[in-house]
């Protein structure tokens, strides 16, 4: 009888948190989530790659904005075009699959993926 009760149990409570998630379930991604980005010393396919003056290169992914604070000397396109826009509000445009030099007296505060 014990066996069968926490039988029971386990069903009712797999049951209870399967309607939870068909419920309240797969949303829309917001403008909050973080997008992937991470350092190595090279440009991954598919990304958007900002080379740092100490030879890192900051890797991102996602469509629209990716927040990073630094100073950033050359920029890679593997993907999508992408707008890296300096403190002072001024920015540079780099294409799908272009690259180019970027502001190196200037301070990068984001990077906007268009997708």
């Amino acid at each position: 009888m014990q066996l069968l009760k926490k039988h029971m149990v386990r069903t009712a409570v797999a049951l209870a948190l399967g309607a939870g998630a068909l419920i309240g379930g797969s949303g829309t991604a917001s403008a909050v989530d973080v997008h992937p980005q991470y350092v190595t010393f090279k440009c991954d396919p598919g990304r958007a790659c900002l080379y740092d003056t100490s030879g890192g290169v900051w890797n991102m992914d996602g469509c629209g904005p990716n927040y990073i604070y630094g100073v950033f000397n050359f920029a890679r396109a593997h993907g999508n075009s992408f707008t890296v826009w300096y403190a002072n509000n001024t920015y540079d445009l780099v294409p799908a699959g272009g690259q180019r030099f970027l502001d190196a007296n200037n301070r990068v505060t984001e990077v906007d993926v268009h997708c």
